[in-house]
């Protein structure tokens, strides 16, 4: 998160549009908790769902990796993920598209749940450092092998397109 949070010092209002570019990225996730297990499947469908949320373009591509069986919990699942995200641009850089602010929750019902702690601490730590972040609210008390005692909290602004249209 430290590259997102240069820019969120200088970050405008959250109704106020600004020029931003996508950023192609490319990163490995492998879950290594204990208190859940996973599938590959199971693991990237609970990342494609983050990343959506979190505003990445369409033609994102989240590929199980290493897997011994389908739809069989692994011990350390693995997903490649490709993906493009927002990064503030100058008015005149090439390929620019309007973006916004807007307030995300990746915790909560129907979202990362308590049992969740540790993948919603690896989405915190691996893939939030993709995205133009700021004001994020974090609170994970993970045990391993236990159920977290209460609530976690995963919500924060993230720049996204402010049409549709931009995000394909």
């Amino acid at each position: 998160m430290a590259a997102s949070s240069v820019w969120a010092a200088s970050a405008t209002s959250a109704d106020e549009g600004q020029p931003a570019v996508w950023k192609s990225r490319e990163v490995i996730l492998t879950y290594a908790g204990f208190t859940n297990r996973y599938s590959c499947e199971g693991l990237r469908d609970k990342v494609e769902e983050a990343l959506a949320t979190l505003g990445a373009r369409s033609d994102m591509r989240v590929s199980p990796r290493a897997c011994s069986g389908h739809g069989k919990p692994e011990r350390f699942p693995s997903v490649r993920i490709e993906l493009s995200t927002l990064t503030p641009a100058p008015e005149r850089a090439a390929g620019t598209v309007e973006a916004r602010w807007k307030t995300v929750r990746l915790s909560g019902p129907g979202k990362l749940t308590h049992s969740e702690c540790e993948l919603a601490e690896q989405i915190q730590h691996e893939i939030l450092p993709l995205f133009t972040t700021r004001n994020v609210k974090a609170r994970t008390n993970c045990v391993p092998n236990q159920e977290s005692a209460g609530d976690i909290t995963l919500t924060l602004d993230v720049l996204v397109p402010t049409t549709e249209k931009a995000t394909r």
